[in-house]
């Protein structure tokens, strides 16, 4: 009996992670079609073929769709290993900021039909504090990330930590990543590589090429 109940039990679980999976691709589909505003949780429902209270039920909101699914890309863009931990292995500060500098592009690039999902939903309490959230803990990286160069005198003389910091977190900031893409017609390679100099030359006094 044990067994049987068990073996329910998971294939509950299953089936409840594949409904988790089919409403995050239908939004996903949603969001880069019509934008975040413009999907309903209907919507998103009707795509999935699922009730609308399977979706709240799964989620809570539209805003806790595009949150599980913004943690779903750091995991896909982070592949095998964990970044951070990538990153901080490393002890050349050099080349700890050319990981840190692809670790963002990466996210912004895989992710960008969700970044931008985001960005045009700041007016929604829950979207923007996952956005705030987001922000934050890039600040953290570069604080934890300039403090150590600042520590072993890889910085520009005269430049504090916390500067150092604010440059690299600003440098970084979704709005530079989609003003380059949209406004100017970079690239994801062209985006990096002039952050890449431009922080290298901001940080540590010289251009990365």
């Amino acid at each position: 009996m044990s067994t049987t109940r068990n073996y329910r039990s998971e294939r509950r679980s299953q089936q409840a992670q594949e409904t988790r999976r089919i409403i995050r691709t239908s939004a996903r589909r949603l969001f880069e079609q019509n934008g975040f505003s413009a999907t309903t949780v209907a919507s998103i429902a009707a795509e999935a073929k699922v009730s609308v209270a399977t979706v709240y039920a799964a989620f809570g909101s539209k805003a806790g769709i595009l949150s599980e699914m913004m943690d779903a890309l750091e995991e896909l863009a982070a592949g095998d290993e964990d970044p951070a931990t990538v990153i901080f292995a490393e002890t050349d500060p050099v080349r700890q900021l050319s990981l840190f500098v692809h670790w963002v592009r990466t996210l912004f690039e895989r992710g960008e039909p969700l970044v931008r999902a985001a960005r045009s939903a700041l007016g929604d309490a829950d979207v923007a504090a996952m956005t705030e959230t987001g922000d934050r803990r890039r600040l953290e990286g570069a604080n934890l990330l300039v403090s150590a160069w600042f520590d072993v005198g890889a910085l520009n003389p005269g430049l504090s930590a916390e500067e150092g910091a604010h440059s690299l977190w600003l440098l970084t900031s979704a709005e530079l990543y989609l003003n380059a893409v949209d406004v100017l017609g970079w690239n994801a390679d062209s985006y990096e590589a002039w952050v890449l100099k431009v922080s290298s030359q901001a940080l540590f006094g010289f251009n990365s090429d």
